[in-house]
């Protein structure tokens, strides 16, 4: 029997012994070949067959390509099974090749089990089959030919019942390579899972490298949920990390919405980042309000840092990254962090714990980071002004400063940066200073020279190198020169002395764990020496009648030579020993046989004063004050001469 219908097809039906339709209860035999083609359909023969009346049919068959536009389908090795009562089987393979959303596929090939059951319900591939596709291109995503196996997620792959699509399809752990764009592309799952009935889909355990492997981008996803709808691919992820090629910078907790169209990859997200240092320089921020956006092979994105305990804004930062070359920079700016008794230094790095406390102020700047595959440099000017801090060699005020780094990563400044200081306080106050430093790496500063004015003279930091990476000793020393010592006592407030005398000297500070220390200190007068007085009013009654005398013989005192040492600790008791020698009368000492007796003789005095530091300047107030030296030390005097009228022969030219 041949057919024909008005659109050119043509169905033959030739070969075997034909059909037959036994009465009276309609049944039919088929045993025979149909052949289908023309009207724009696809060339098909089929050689059916039953065993006998009432038996499925069963046949073998094959179809040419069918070709539609761009889209081309072919089915091979075609078996064909129906039962009496409707139900259908089909077995083939079928290879694909056509348009998908805004790309392409080619050479999709993959074993085909449909099934009608008669009843309104067709099911495909049951069980797990191969898969393989030749080029996968969707949304600017081009992947390489790829061989895995598929399995249903659901019954079966594939499901049409009362009109409505269904079934899902499961992929074991794979790996696919390609080109996002021009740029290089891995992508690797430890599961998937696609949703036909609403082209949805989710993977887990995603890596994805961009790049060529020497400047990689790296980006992981705990899971990855998307859907493909109007020529593009959107959707969420969570548990996401990763780092822009050689940038040291860790991404982490990455979560939010993404969306792949025409190419471009999109991302809205929140995350944390960390650095990449072996011994990170900077705690875990949290990165808010990111957004990221990969375009003709380039990144694009941006984000405010945070710190998250306290929920304070850090900076803002802009990257921007060649997938292809490998380069890019990041921008930041610290629009200005207040420091604060809740929010202290030591929350963002943990370079400033054991170094500075207390910190009172702000800071702000601007940093650039920028990388190739050559490596990564970095420069930024950070500035603080008028901020107070506690510091091992006591607290500090007034701080004002603009750091110029040459390496901000590394946290390294340019030379001769400059530092004023408005008040530090070792154990005597010292204001209106200024220091020049060098930030250098590994976590140490240069001191090049620090000046204070003080008590008339000067006071300097002489050059040294601090290491605050170890925990061992740093070591400073500070240089006085032309110290008047009138000035001096006048920051104690000691009303009732009066001193004159110019010092200079050293005293070497040692700062480790046990805390500060004074190592070898030495102050001597200069030539000329210089002179005490007591300038109060003593009567009778404090020092009796011959201690009267005295202290009015004694109550003013010069001196030719006059060295101070000091060793101690500046939180615990300090060693002061004091020398002065060449005693003669001041001004407005009454003087008397006894102390022109005793101006002929060579006194040499030496004092040693232990004491804590800080009560040391109280005791320094004992020591100047000549009625407690006399109240002290002079009866015991007049009886000893009274035993000996010759204390020591002239000739020795020294008394005890």
């Amino acid at each position: 029997a041949d057919l024909s219908a008005a659109s050119g097809a043509r169905l033959r039906i030739a070969g075997g012994s034909g059909l037959a339709l036994a009465w009276p209860d309609a049944r039919v035999r088929i045993d025979t070949r149909l052949a289908l083609s023309g009207g724009g359909l696809p060339a098909v023969t089929l050689a059916l067959a039953q065993t006998r009346v009432g038996a499925p049919v069963r046949g073998q068959g094959v179809m040419a390509p069918y070709a539609a536009g761009s889209a081309r389908l072919a089915l091979a090795d075609l078996s064909f099974s129906a039962t009496p009562g409707g139900a259908t089987r089909i077995v083939t393979q079928a290879q694909l090749s056509g348009p998908l959303g805004d790309g392409r596929v080619d050479d999709l090939v993959v074993p085909l089990d449909v099934r009608w059951n008669g009843r309104g319900t067709l099911i495909a591939n049951p069980a797990c089959t191969p898969l393989a596709i030749g080029r996968l291109a969707v949304a600017g995503l081009t992947l390489d030919p790829l061989r895995t196996t598929l399995c249903p997620s659901s019954g079966a792959m594939l499901t049409i019942a009362n009109g409505r699509l269904g079934g899902g399809v499961r992929l074991p752990a794979t790996r696919l390579t390609g080109r996002l764009g021009q740029t290089p592309l891995t992508l690797a799952a430890s599961g998937a899972q696609l949703r036909l009935g609403d082209q949805g889909f989710v993977l887990a355990g995603v890596a994805a490298r961009l790049g060529s492997p020497e400047r990689v981008t790296r980006i992981d996803l705990g899971t990855l949920t998307g859907r493909i709808a109007g020529g593009a691919v959107a959707g969420t992820f969570a548990g996401g990390s990763g780092q822009i090629a050689n940038v040291p910078l860790l991404l982490g907790v990455a979560a939010g919405d993404w969306s792949l169209r025409g190419g471009v990859v999109a991302l809205t997200a929140a995350m944390t980042v960390d650095d990449a240092a072996p011994d990170p320089r900077f705690r875990t921020l949290a990165v808010r309000d990111v957004g990221f956006r990969l375009a003709d092979g380039a990144i694009a994105a941006a984000g405010t840092l945070y710190e998250p305990t306290r929920n304070v804004k850090v900076a803002d930062v802009r990257i921007g990254h060649t997938l292809a070359s490998g380069s890019g920079t990041a921008d930041i700016a610290v629009p200005g962090i207040a420091f604060t008794e809740q929010f202290q230094p030591e929350l963002l790095t943990r370079l400033t714990v054991g170094v500075i406390a207390e910190v009172r102020g702000s800071v702000t700047g601007a940093g650039h980071i920028g990388w190739t595959a050559q490596g990564v440099t970095s420069t930024g000017q950070f500035a603080t002004k008028d901020t107070a801090l506690a510091a091992a060699v006591g607290p500090v005020s007034g701080i004002t400063t603009s750091v110029r780094f040459t390496d901000l990563l590394a946290l390294e400044s340019a030379p001769a940066q400059v530092a004023t200081i408005g008040t530090i306080n070792p154990g005597i106050a010292v204001t209106d200073g200024t220091i020049t430093y060098q930030l250098l790496a590994d976590q140490r500063v240069q001191i090049d020279n620090g000046r204070w004015p003080f008590a008339g003279g000067t006071m300097t930091l002489l050059p040294t190198t601090l290491d605050f990476a170890e925990s061992g000793a740093r070591r400073m020393t500070f240089r006085l020169d032309g110290v008047q010592a009138r000035q001096f006592l006048g920051q104690f407030d000691f009303k009732n002395l009066d001193a004159t005398g110019v010092f200079d000297g050293e005293l070497p500070m040692i700062f480790d764990v046990e805390g500060g220390r004074i190592e070898n200190g030495r102050l001597a007068v200069r030539q000329g020496g210089g002179a005490i007085a007591y300038v109060g009013d003593l009567t009778q009654k404090d020092l009796g009648m011959w201690g009267n005398i005295a202290f009015q013989a004694l109550k003013s005192l010069r001196y030719r030579n006059l060295t101070i040492g000091m060793n101690g600790p500046l939180a615990g008791e300090m060693v002061t020993e004091v020398r002065f020698a060449g005693v003669s009368q001041g001004e407005g000492a009454t003087s008397n046989f006894i102390v022109r007796r005793l101006q002929k003789l060579p006194f040499v005095f030496n004092i040693r004063i232990k004491a804590p530091f800080r009560g040391l300047l109280d005791s320094a107030q004992s020591f100047y004050d000549p009625s407690r030296l006399i109240k002290r030390n002079l009866p015991t005097l007049l009886e000893r001469q009274k035993a000996t009228p010759l204390i020591q022969p002239p000739a020795s030219g020294q008394v005890p």
